[in-house]
């Protein structure tokens, strides 16, 4: 039965917007702040169940706990002795993420790993509040107008810490082609399940279909228990290899294998984004869900710079794989892009250059074989004759052939040499060919250079490849050398090996000072973190005299005005913007408790009015 028309507690249902396996979805009004919120009515088959109702409730309180821009906020929920169960959140204007999927595909794949990073940030923060999701799918996901994703439906999630643990043993809850290997187990499920459903996720949005998939849902789930799927690359040849080591990552049959958690998965994905140019994830995705043909073909051309300049870099560096990696993924995205492919055409040139030079080298090795073992057997047989030795007649040896074949050498044993005193040279004949080869030289040691006095050079270890990524970038500078000219979230340079002092600053940066170790034989990859400026948070509130606490520090709304809390940056965030939560109270009103996104350097003033009990 519909509830559109009636009232539940101070919420009108205006019009019914979805229906699950426990609840239905309404669009309401609350009455009391004259809003617009979203109702999610239990079933009433359910309602009657204390077990149903209490899950209601966990997930109530669980989500309430959550403070995140990307995840759905709760607002209130039902009394125990509602004759409802119910629960109030946002309304979101917009639609699903499935929507957007079935309007359009997401290439290149980078827009999808910018989709999977601004999930994963939001579940970072659920799991280090002990929430697990267990449901996550494009259809939990909403996108609303400005293009900010709000992970909704944590209708199934477990509180870590929680003593009294509500399990459905031995049946599986949540969407099957997204559930981990763990989950259909019937084991317990930690933070690594929801990180293999972010992998089914971004291996579907970067392919256009599921990494298992069967006929039905017996076969669907065999699969994933068997754990094979089809290598991404076959099917979107614009897929870096980077990438797809991170879907792989995600689903690693083996849960000790993945991510720990979602924060590792939203770093990782950090990483590679800034790399190649797009550090504000956020204001990127606000972007192409405002006019998607429009940013997917800026997108890619530029990706297709920072490939080609990455791919120029790693050829004169010599590091062939991964240069034509680069290039290949170039082509991938402009087939016909001039400079790729003149960077192709000139590599494979050097390579047949250096094919006919090694073929010329070992065609004259051979020769000046053959003539070095023809001139020595010559010689050989060419030598002087001996002073006379006694020997039978019987036994006297034929006289040697008047030439040899330089592939004929002989393998008799040597001449025995004159009885002469040592002091008196034995005397020489005059024989044909050139006096050099008839006189050996005296066998001298090696020759050692020594360079004159004073002028002898310490020996200076050769330069290897460093790469050092800066989260979220910023422009270095190390030991006494000029600083880099940009800021940049990777940089790449040469470097003799040992211990090398790196400074990073940039324009919203403290300068941050790190060492590192620089290995002669290993891949020198070091990720350093800039130190974001502080902030000034202030708060223009009703009642005036509202407490507000922001971590250990509280003082009255107006005293921030005046005093405003001074907001440390962490050091090297994911993103340029940290998350700062904060609480406004007062005796007759309701507490609040949100949370705000802080720029560095930038002051911050917050209005709001808290609303009476």
């Amino acid at each position: 039965m519909t509830l559109v028309g009636r009232q539940i507690g101070r919420y009108r249902i205006l019009e019914q917007l979805g229906s699950g396996g426990m609840s239905v979805v309404y669009k309401g009004l609350d009455t009391a702040l004259d809003r617009e919120v979203a109702v999610k009515v239990l079933h009433p088959h359910l309602a009657g169940k204390d077990e149903s109702r209490k899950r209601l409730a966990r997930e109530a309180r669980a989500v309430a706990r959550l403070h995140h821009p990307n995840i759905l906020e709760v607002f209130d929920f039902s009394a125990a002795d509602a004759q409802n169960a119910y629960i109030v959140t946002e309304y979101i204007r917009g639609h699903t993420l499935r929507q957007y999927l079935d309007e359009g595909g997401l290439e290149p794949p980078e827009i999808a790993a910018m989709i999977i990073h601004e999930l994963a940030a939001a579940l970072a923060h659920a799991h280090e509040s002990g929430v697990i999701h267990r449901d996550l799918k494009p259809e939990n996901v909403m996108v609303r107008e400005d293009g900010v994703l709000k992970l909704m439906d944590f209708g199934i999630a477990k509180l870590l810490e929680t003593e009294e643990r509500m399990t459905v043993t031995g049946t599986l809850v949540g969407s099957p082609a997204h559930m981990a290997p763990e989950i259909i187990e019937g084991l317990e499920a930690g933070p690594e399940a929801d990180v293999f459903s972010l992998g089914i996720m971004l291996y579907a949005f970067v392919t256009g279909r599921l990494p298992f998939t069967a006929p039905n849902t017996t076969a669907t789930l065999k699969r994933i228990l068997d754990g094979t799927y089809e290598d991404p690359r076959r099917r979107v040849s614009s897929l870096s290899d980077e990438l797809a080591e991170i879907i792989a990552t995600c689903l690693a049959r083996d849960r000790h294998h993945r991510y720990p958690h979602a924060g590792r998965l939203r770093d990782a994905l950090a990483d590679y984004l800034t790399g190649l140019g797009f550090p504000r994830v956020g204001e990127e995705l606000a972007s192409f869900f405002a006019d998607p043909p429009s940013y997917k073909k800026a997108a890619r051309q530029r990706l297709v710079a920072a490939l080609l300049e990455r791919g120029e870099r790693f050829l004169a560096e010599k590091r062939t794989p991964r240069a034509l990696a680069h290039l290949n993924q170039v082509l991938a995205l402009d087939a016909q892009n001039p400079r790729a492919l003149a960077m192709l055409e000139g590599f494979n040139r050097a390579r047949r250059r250096q094919l006919w030079v090694k073929r010329g080298l070992q065609a004259g090795a051979v020769l000046a074989l053959c003539a070095a073992l023809g001139t020595g057997g010559y010689l050989l047989w060419r030598q002087p004759p001996s002073p006379p030795v006694s020997v039978p007649p019987a036994k006297e040896a034929p006289p040697p052939p008047a030439e040899a074949s330089s592939l004929e050498l002989p393998t008799r044993a040597p001449l025995p040499l004159p009885d002469v005193p040592p002091t008196v040279p034995p005397p020489l004949e005059p024989t044909e060919g050139p006096a050099t080869t008839q006189k050996k030289a005296p066998v001298r040691p090696p020759e050692v250079s020594v360079p004159p006095e004073g002028k002898t050079e310490a020996h200076r270890p050769a330069k290897v490849h460093v790469s050092i990524l800066v989260r979220p970038y910023g422009a270095i500078q190390v030991d006494d050398t000029p600083p880099s000219p940009q800021p940049l979230a990777q940089h790449d340079l040469q470097l003799t090996p040992g211990p090398h002092t790196v400074t990073v600053r940039c324009e919203w940066c403290e300068d941050a000072v790190d060492t590192i170790q620089v290995a002669p034989d290993a891949e020198n990859v070091f990720r350093l973190r800039a130190q974001l400026k502080g902030s000034r948070l202030s708060f223009d509130y009703q009642p005036a005299e509202a407490q507000v606490r922001v971590g250990e520090e509280q003082r009255t709304a107006r005293d921030t005005l005046e005093h405003p809390f001074d907001i440390q940056s962490p050091r090297g965030p994911a993103s340029f913007q940290h998350r700062v939560e904060y609480e406004v109270s007062h005796p007759g009103y309701r507490t609040e408790k949100r949370a705000v996104m802080v720029e560095p350097g930038k002051p911050i003033i917050l209005r709001g009015s808290l609303v009476a009990e």
